[in-house]
């Protein structure tokens, strides 16, 4: 399972957020435009094999760290449908 650093680590160091990694808490608030949310979901897929769909219903969890991970952490133990 990917953890909520991992998650600052790959938006920061990919540039998905303007943040920095030690400015990024875990319930700073996110606006992921469709651009980011599509980057995030090539990230994730090429670094952790992860699949999400950037349209799909759940994108209420993306607004955080803590969301996100959230979010991953339902997909990987099957409850939400992955792209």
């Amino acid at each position: 399972m990917i953890d909520s650093t991992e998650i600052r680590r790959l938006l920061t160091h990919h540039k998905i957020v303007p943040e920095d990694f030690g400015e990024l808490a875990e319930d700073t608030p996110l606006t992921l435009d469709s651009l980011a949310l599509v980057w995030l979901q090539h990230v994730l897929d090429e670094e952790h094999g992860i699949s999400i769909d950037p349209y799909g219903p759940d994108l209420e969890f993306f607004t955080s760290v803590r969301g996100i991970h959230t979010y991953l952490s339902t997909l990987t133990e099957g409850g939400i449908d992955a792209a």
